[in-house]
This record gives structure tokens, sequence and C-alpha cells, in this order.
């Protein structure tokens, strides 16, 4: 298959990371694939950072005759079989191609409510299929929107258990910050942005830090989109004191070893989160995990079993988790341990996308599908393609 990603965000976060991630597996299992982003967004640099294949088209407005006319044009040099769109804005720009024939696939990877009937009405006869990051999604846009359930998928967000492992270095990363090894470590991983409860997250180390001076805190993570909120969190640090507690360290490609370094992570998410890939990656990494009960993580941890839940925002119910995995480490290493098997029987990445491709066939037909994934064929004319590969 040959597939079109349409990428308008101008900023930095989870979904584009992992849309980077599909788009390179599929380059590397037969099919051919590319992200067309903004030349002025932060996605085109950090795509190609990760080496993915990336076309720079002008994204600016959602009703746009010539980038519509671009993207056609692109298209038909490309052989697109299927298009794939995230947002309302990247919906809108990729709806002339539905319209003309080409297959259109809009993900869904939040919570929030998606508005009125006009938007709805997009959903409903915009696309050939909506593809749900998580079944709390599927249920709102039935149940709220009236949209056909058949025309929902649900595919939740995995990762690489070879590259998030409980084998990686523990020290490395708690080297960098100067700790020792036996120092608790609590880290809060995410973009920065309002629904994330970074501001949270410190209040509730604030507590925790009355009981347990010992501790240490890092969140990691920037304010892409967002850098009065980034310049909020690191202020409220500041007013408290506690820089030398709570280590900000902005955008980091090597998680994996944070992960390996932390005693516990944290997710206090507010809202929006429909698949957290930060529970996915501490589950990998056999890293207990204190969360708040947004999109599917309820479907997910079981209290106590393989992690802990709050309601979000609440600080003191975020704090009083996080000192309790602190005093009882055997409740601890269990949750740990029954996160880690978790993730290995449900997160692999490798799996995801091959029920992902089982969705895209079924539009494309299933022969087209398996003969470009055999043949492993490429109508990419190399001065389209800006990459590192």
């Amino acid at each position: 298959m040959n597939v079109l990603y349409v990428e308008s965000s101008r900023s930095w976060g989870g979904q584009e990371y992992r849309t980077c991630l599909e788009i390179n597996w599929l380059n590397a299992h037969g099919h051919e694939s590319w992200l067309v982003c903004d030349p002025q967004s932060e996605v085109l640099a950090k795509a190609r950072e990760l080496g993915t294949r990336t076309i720079a088209i002008p994204l600016r407005r959602r009703f746009d005759p010539l980038t519509w006319l671009r993207l056609w044009r692109l298209a038909r040099r490309l052989h697109v079989d299927l298009i794939k769109a995230f947002s309302s804005k990247d919906h809108w720009l990729a709806l002339p191609l539905y319209l003309l024939g080409i297959p259109l696939i809009r993900a869904r990877c939040i919570t929030d409510p998606i508005g009125n009937k006009s938007r709805a009405f997009i959903f409903k006869h915009g696309c050939s299929k909506i593809l749900a990051d998580a079944s709390v999604i599927k249920r709102q846009l039935v149940q709220e929107n009236g949209i056909d359930p058949s025309k929902i998928d649900v595919v939740g967000s995995a990762v690489d258990l070879e590259k998030f492992n409980p084998a990686r270095d523990r020290m490395k990363f708690r080297r960098e910050l100067g700790l020792d090894a036996d120092t608790p470590l609590i880290a809060n991983i995410g973009m920065m942005r309002p629904d994330k409860g970074q501001t949270l997250f410190v209040e509730a180390a604030q507590r925790i830090l009355e009981q347990r001076p010992d501790a240490r805190f890092v969140i990691v993570g920037q304010g892409t989109g967002w850098l009065k909120l980034g310049a909020k969190v690191r202020l409220a640090i500041s007013r408290a004191q506690l820089t030398d507690r709570i280590f900000t360290v902005g955008y980091r490609w090597d998680t994996p070893d944070i992960f390996a370094a932390a005693d516990m992570v944290v997710i206090a998410s507010l809202r929006t989160e429909a698949s957290p890939i930060v529970l996915r990656e501490a589950f990998a990494s056999g890293r207990p995990v204190v969360a708040t009960k947004v999109g599917d993580v309820p479907e997910i941890i079981r209290h106590e079993q393989n992690g802990l839940m709050v309601e979000p925002g609440d600080s003191h119910a975020l704090a009083a988790a996080m000192l309790r995995f602190l005093s009882e480490p055997t409740l601890a290493a269990q949750c740990a341990a029954e996160g880690l098997r978790y993730a290995r029987e449900h997160f692999s990445f490798d799996r995801m996308m091959e029920s992902k491709i089982k969705i895209d066939a079924a539009l494309v037909g299933s022969d087209k599908a398996n003969s470009a994934a055999a043949t492993g064929r490429s109508a990419a004319p190399a001065e389209l393609i800006s990459s590192k590969r």
C-alpha cells in the first residue's frame, strides 16, 4: 500500500511522534508511506530527526484550494491508495481527495467532545473509517454524535517492547541528575499542555516532600504550543524553592533511560488523554504507575493489582498514591511486575500495526495491499522526499 499521512499541527507531541513511528514501520515492512506537514512546523524538524519520510507543503488553512490542488497532484504522483488524517484541519484538507475516490481514515486520539452537528457531519459522511485510540472515544461518538458503530474501529497505542524494557541501565539518567541508586525518583513524562496536569504534579510533589524529603522528581517534556505553561511550571517550582528537588529536563529522546531510572511514573492528566503512550512505556519498562482516571486508563489499570488510580484534579489523592508506593515497596513491585506482564501481552507495536493494516487493507482491497507488501514497490519521486533514512 501507498499511504499518505496529513499532519497540519505546528507543534510536536505524542500523537505526532506515534505517527512518525507508524510511517517508519510501514516503510520497513514493504509498504510506502509519507508524512505531509507544514515547512514551518516543529513536526517537520522532529520527523526528520526520526528518519521519517516527509513532504513539506504549507498547511495553514483548512479551506485552501491551492493546498487541495497540491495534495491531489501529490497523491496522483505517489499513486496513493489511502489517506490518514488526525485533526479537524487535516480532515478538511484531505476531504477533496476522499470525494475524488481515495479512501480516508480519520484518526481520533482525544476524548474531548467533537462539538456541534456540523462537525459530526464530516465524521459521518466525510471519511471511509474512523480509527479511535480507545473504546471510550467510540462510545462517545456513537452515543453523543449518532455515528454508526460499524464505521469506528478501536486500536490502542503500543510501544517497542525491545526499546522499553526493565533491563536498561538504571543509573545512566540518575548520574546525569547527580542521584545515587537509593534516592526515590518519581517521573512525570509528557508534553506540557493544560490537560496534562504538570502543575498538579508539582503540588503533589510538595506534599510528598513534607513526609519524604529524600524524594526527587523529574518532569520530562516541553511546552510546545504552550510555552507559557512550561514557564508557569518552572515558576511554581522556583517559588516553592524546590529547584534542587524537582528537575525539569525538557524534551528528551532518551525516555527509555528515564523510565529505567524512575522508581515510579505518574500520569496526572486532567482530560483529553485517550490512550496514554506513557502508560504503555512505563508498563513495558517494568515501572509502577500512578495514573488519573482518563481515557482508557480505567480499562487497563486494575487498582492495586497493576497500578494505582486516582480521580483527575485531586493533588491530595495523587500525593497519597505516590506515598503509598514509596512506603509499600512490595505493592510497588507487584504492580510493576503485573504491568510488565500486561505490556508484553497487549502492547506490542508490531501487533498494533498488523491490526491497523487489516483495517487499511479492507478499504483499499486486500489483494493490492498484499501485493504492495510483497514487492515493496516505491512510486515516490526522489525530489519529493525529505528524509534522513
